[in-house]
């Protein structure tokens, strides 16, 4: 029989996590994750970092890091799992970033050395919100790193006493900070989605073009130019595998007749409708396509001329048997077809020449045939 290569929709295996059409987005959140636990990564450094430098206790570094690290393994967790499909934004940005400033604050309660340095990291939560979050959340987001910061700097008694002026100097260096970091991060957010947008439109736009260039415009099959490279490839792999190829070249019989009895318009629709009987039943690797005025090319990859020409009897019989649009009722239009099968180091232009040849035997015969060439 001819031989039918799977369809690769069919084929393909369903997605790993159950949801379909999800597990790129599941690898890019989680990659964004990463960001975030690379980012946490860089306190518990700086953490050590102060141990060395003798400003933190050995307990509070330690204590530190694993607070950090419950946090990284239970996203991770939810990332992992599928849970954080749950959520509205499953990218858990904002969830992440408020994590890592409530986190940073508890430390800095028990850091009261290396506050001041610490509080740096408060703009790279911020920052890591940034590739998902809007002004309004990074505001929200800044809010939370200000209140915490106030309340840590209040429970540890760093707004009363002599040393006051410090902690009010942090206090107002945040609230001049935090939001305007929100700000700008909330305007960097809209220039990345706009930019974004404007790359789907591009693509788009581009896909439309390449469509526009490969197509019949009225018949919207591919057109002659595309059939001819998609028949050179075809060869190259015919010869490099040893497979066999076949090509049709079908001609509506007498579509003169039909333009001038019934007017351009129905030829039009007579040669819709027959790229539409023609292209059904056709394999996914299989290539249809108007060749040039009412002539129409199959490409048949592994097909050789014996099976092309049962095609080609499928198709010419259906063609016969259909109701055509726009011709009068009862009027048959038929079609006639050569084929040929690929020889070995035949050129394309040669493998055609074979098959109008074919196509002009039926002519001469009658036509509404199929003619091996």
């Amino acid at each position: 029989m001819r031989p039918v290569p799977p369809d690769t929709a069919e084929a393909r295996q369903a997605p790993e996590s159950g949801i379909p059409g999800d597990d790129a987005r599941q690898a890019l959140r989680l990659r964004r994750y990463l960001i975030g636990a690379g980012t946490s990564f860089l306190v518990v450094v700086a953490l050590f970092v102060c141990y060395w430098l003798g400003l933190l206790a050995l307990n509070i570094a330690v204590g530190g890091a694993a607070l950090i690290g419950f946090f990284v393994v239970l996203f991770y967790g939810l990332f992992r799992s599928g849970l954080n499909l749950r959520f509205g934004d499953p990218s858990l940005t904002a969830e992440m970033a408020a994590a890592g400033i409530l986190t940073l604050a508890f430390v800095m309660y028990y850091a009261e050395p290396v506050r001041n340095a610490l509080s740096l990291f408060y703009l790279v939560a911020l920052m890591f919100g940034v590739l998902r979050l809007g002004t309004a959340r990074l505001l929200a987001l800044a809010a939370v790193a200000f209140v915490a910061h106030a309340s840590v700097l209040a429970l540890s008694g760093s707004l009363r006493g002599p040393g006051a002026t410090e902690g009010w100097v942090q206090l107002a260096t945040l609230a001049i900070a935090l939001p305007w970091f929100a700000t700008m991060g909330g305007y960097v957010n809209r220039l990345r989605r706009r930019l974004s947008d404007t790359n789907r439109q591009l693509k788009a736009s581009a896909e439309r073009a390449e469509q526009i260039a490969i197509r019949d415009v009225l018949t919207g099959v591919y057109n002659r130019r595309h059939l001819m490279d998609v028949l050179s490839r075809e060869i190259s792999r015919a010869q490099r595998r040893g497979a066999p190829l076949g090509v049709c070249l079908f001609d509506l019989d007498q579509f003169k007749q039909i333009n001038d009895t019934w007017g351009h318009a129905a030829g039009d629709a007579v040669l819709k409708h027959f790229t539409s009987l023609a292209g059904g039943g056709l394999r996914a690797a299989d290539v249809f396509g108007r060749f040039g005025g009412e002539e129409f090319l199959l490409v048949l990859p592994d097909t050789d001329a014996h099976w092309a020409a049962v095609v080609a009897e499928r198709i010419r019989a259906g063609a016969e048997r259909s109701a055509f649009p726009g011709v009068a009722a009862g009027h048959r239009v038929t079609v006639t077809i050569g084929v040929a099968g690929h020889a070995r180091d035949e050129s394309g232009d040669a493998l055609i020449a074979r098959a109008d040849m074919a196509l002009y035997r039926g002519k001469g015969a009658g036509r509404n045939r199929v003619v091996v060439g």
